[in-house]
């Protein structure tokens, strides 16, 4: 008796002494699946309407020749245009002109290449050109998915009437609990295009979220790709807070090595293409790519493999950046905090988003070191030694200087 009242005693002391952590919510998504944010390809960006099984099967035959496979990269994601509806009696039509042995058999290849295969559908019950929409068929479409044998689901909102907080939640509740009954893991892509008040219901819900709509969009009028970047950039600026292992902030598929889009969109230079790869790291984004990885520059594929540059994005501790301080306008200062156990890591970006080549300092005291730190150039694969105080370096116009600082 004695003993359980000491042992009571020492209950009530650690609960009054130990402060006190917010609530986590109720979750149905499998947090196991993303531990790092996820790495792949993605149809879209390339091939919009016309994925193809032979597009498929040869972006899969890139992956693995092209090193992405060893550098990370493990998703091939099919996007829209695969399905043409339903049947009468509500069974998912598969478009066979494009894939001719069904959706099951790219699977397959795809996992006979020792990487995951990812699919895509919407919420909202009536699709208005050729795509699916699985409002009311979520248990049905997401068993059919895990028969296929996909490991990825991408839901989109292209047909949802009602895009408020509460709409949204419930649907994607709907998929999520649709996706635990099959048995099967399958990550979920919420792509709410920034919508429905995400913060409040996606990060217990999904695996990844969407902080904005797509980035060949934003903002509406841009006539370059350089825009769109920006424009994510800031939307996921303002929710770092949300973010962390398991459940990520989504700024939309890369446009590295992507071509003009019909010419619309000025494609990117290599310094802004570079600068862009950084960003989404530091912002530990998912790194999904959609280029045509079967026609890919050097420098292109030099920007996608640089291990130094990914390990920042899928660094354990899980850490969104966030902006340290902005030298003057335009000239900013990017910060993310790495898993060590040697003292403080950060990876450290000197951003130049003006349309001059400038000048920039980073005061190594404004993340609180007083002595001497070793600061390592991630693009130049080069230790730049033991320094204090304040380095300095000319960073081009819409380019970044990528550090490690510890």
């Amino acid at each position: 008796m004695k003993h359980r009242l000491l042992s009571c005693l020492i209950c009530s002391i650690l609960l009054l002494t130990t402060p006190v952590l917010a609530q986590q919510p109720a979750t149905l998504a499998n947090y196991s699946l993303a531990e790092t944010p996820p790495m792949g390809w993605s149809s879209w960006n390339t091939f919009k309407k016309e994925p193809s099984e032979a597009v498929i099967k040869q972006t899969a035959d890139a992956m693995v020749a092209t090193g992405l496979q060893k550098a990370g990269y493990q998703y091939i994601n099919i996007d829209d245009f695969w399905s043409t509806g339903r049947d009468a009696k509500g069974r998912i039509l598969v478009d066979t002109v494009k894939f001719p042995h069904g959706m099951k058999a790219v699977a397959d290849y795809i996992h006979s290449k020792g990487l995951k295969a990812g699919i895509y559908t919407n919420i909202g019950t009536e699709a208005n050109y050729a795509t699916l929409a699985s409002g009311g068929y979520y248990d049905q479409d997401l068993k059919t998915f895990a028969d296929w044998g996909y490991d990825y689901v991408k839901v989109d909102v292209n047909f949802a009437k009602d895009r408020s907080e509460g709409a949204y939640t419930k649907e994607f509740t709907q998929v999520a609990e649709a996706i635990r009954k099959t048995g099967r893991p399958m990550l979920l892509n919420i792509c709410n295009q920034g919508g429905g008040s995400y913060q409040h219901w996606a990060p217990s819900l999904g695996n990844t979220w969407r902080v904005g709509g797509d980035i060949d969009h934003m903002p509406k009028g841009a006539t370059t790709q350089w825009a769109g970047v920006m424009f994510e950039l800031d939307r996921m600026a303002a929710v770092s807070a949300i973010a962390g292992p398991g459940h990520w902030n989504d700024a939309d598929m890369m446009l590295v090595g992507v071509g003009t889009d019909g010419g619309r969109l000025t494609v990117m230079t290599p310094t802004e293409q570079q600068a862009h790869f950084s960003l989404w790291c530091l912002l530990a984004s998912p790194l999904v790519i959609g280029n045509d990885l079967r026609h890919m520059t050097p420098q292109t594929l030099a920007i996608l493999t640089n291990k130094e540059v990914i390990a920042v994005n899928q660094d354990a501790l899980g850490v969104q950046s966030t902006l340290l301080y902005e030298q003057v306008r335009g000239l900013q200062v990017w910060t993310k905090k790495l898993e060590s156990k040697t003292g403080n890591k950060y990876a450290v970006a000197l951003f130049n988003r003006s349309a001059n080549d400038a000048e920039m300092t980073l005061d190594l005291r404004k993340l609180g070191f007083a002595g001497k730190v070793a600061v390592r150039d991630l693009w130049a694969h080069k230790d730049l030694g033991k320094l204090t105080g304040e380095y300095a370096v000319k960073v081009p116009s819409h380019g970044v200087q990528l550090l490690v600082v510890q």
